[in-house]
């Protein structure tokens, strides 16, 4: 923590040191703060969507790390990725195209979409593969793809998995479990439990989508909804959202029941989540990690990598695109320019390194994360917050 410590200090002295040299331009302020203890205030740093951005030879210096932003060496012809996981996302399929419903895909074109997968060079990889290389620092095959269905429809059962079988690809289902437990019969059919154990015994994964989250949750008094897993919920009869705590209550609940019921009704013995709308915070980050739920899946568009356990996807199932639209989405015509700390690689997802007026600014962000620096930036106070793991 020592070491912590002097490195803060240091990323305060030299940051002054590079604005009074005019590296930094326009910039804002931050205080630095370290386990409670204020280092400097009036750090001048460039604040941009959500983060914090600091010069590159400034954290090389102060952490005593090498920096790469570079890009990486070419990739053989034929090989879109390497190292990285393409996780393909789809909802409900119909026998015919729904033009109404273009997130309803229509079976021939998910057929088109497996037949491309397979003549293109990808590589449907399993559940499991996926746990070992995203948990167990386990290998995947380059254009690694794996294709993930949400909400629990029962045309995974009647129309996905017979050309799943096909193909001898596999892939794996986020349920709403309370959808399966207490069917609504007025509702698009859901699965049933004994087609996901014939399925599960095929091959097929079931995961959790919560309980009884996916949906909006009234979260002010004029009515105002947001995603009920990621939100505090407003609580009319007492005129308040609710507290932070009572919302961390209400979550482990309902997704510890969730878990639940699937090792009851499958015998799950590996945990994953799809988060509802793709929506999530902090605190149902460390919910899920304290449940066990280490692998988690969002609807940002991008490649996986293990990284970062919270893993982007694409979006396969929308109608609007021909099926060869779909799977170009995956194929990169060069490598991205890659962030590495000690040449060991940080994922980015959102703000990247930028070069102004000769200094390449890093996200501080994603730094931290890589050196095991939990950060926290307070927009009100102009406050960062480090401490370490």
């Amino acid at each position: 923590m020592k070491r912590v410590l002097l490195a803060m200090m240091l990323i305060a002295l030299v940051l002054c040191l590079f604005a009074y040299r005019g590296y930094i331009t326009t910039s804002n302020t931050v205080t630095l703060n370290i386990n409670g203890h204020k280092i400097l205030g009036a750090v001048p740093a460039r604040y941009t969507h959500h983060e914090v951005m600091i010069p590159k030879e400034l954290a090389e210096q102060a952490l005593d790390v090498k920096i790469g932003w570079d890009k990486p060496e070419p990739l053989p012809e034929g090989v879109y990725y390497r190292n990285e996981v393409a996780v393909l996302m789809y909802h409900h399929l119909s026998e015919q195209p729904m033009p109404l419903f273009p997130w309803v895909l229509s079976v021939d074109r998910f057929r088109d979409q497996m037949e491309l997968l397979k003549r293109e060079g990808f590589h449907v990889i399993t559940m499991e593969q996926y746990r070992q290389f995203m948990l167990d620092n386990g290998s995947v095959p380059d254009n690694a793809v794996l294709l993930t269905f949400d909400d629990g429809y029962e045309s995974f059962y009647s129309l996905a998995f017979p050309i799943l079988q096909e193909y001898g690809y596999t892939a794996v289902n986020f349920i709403i479990v309370s959808t399966i437990d207490k069917p609504d019969t007025l509702s698009v059919p859901k699965l049933t439990w004994p087609q996901m154990r014939e399925m599960k015994a095929a091959g097929m994964g079931f995961y959790n989508h919560t309980y009884d989250m996916h949906r909006y949750g009234v979260v002010d008094a004029e009515g105002g909804g947001r995603p009920a897993a990621s939100a505090l919920l407003y609580i009319d009869d007492e005129n308040r959202n609710e507290l932070n705590e009572e919302y961390c209550q209400r979550v482990r609940q309902d997704l510890g029941t969730a878990e639940r019921r699937l090792r009851e009704e499958l015998g799950n013995t590996d945990s994953a989540i799809a988060f509802p709308y793709g929506s999530y915070n902090d605190r149902l980050l460390e919910i899920t990690d304290a449940l066990g739920i280490h692998l988690k899946f969002n609807v940002t568009e991008g490649l996986g990598s293990s990284l970062d356990l919270n893993t982007c996807r694409f979006n396969g199932g929308s109608e609007l695109l021909s099926a060869a639209q779909t799977i170009d989405q995956l194929k990169r015509s060069e490598p991205p320019m890659v962030l590495t700390v000690n040449a060991r690689r940080v994922p980015l997802t959102g703000v990247e390194p930028r070069l102004e007026e000769g200094t390449l600014l890093i996200p501080l962000g994603r730094l931290s994360k890589a050196l095991h620096l939990n950060m926290d930036y307070d927009l009100r106070s102009h406050t960062v917050k480090l401490t370490g793991r």
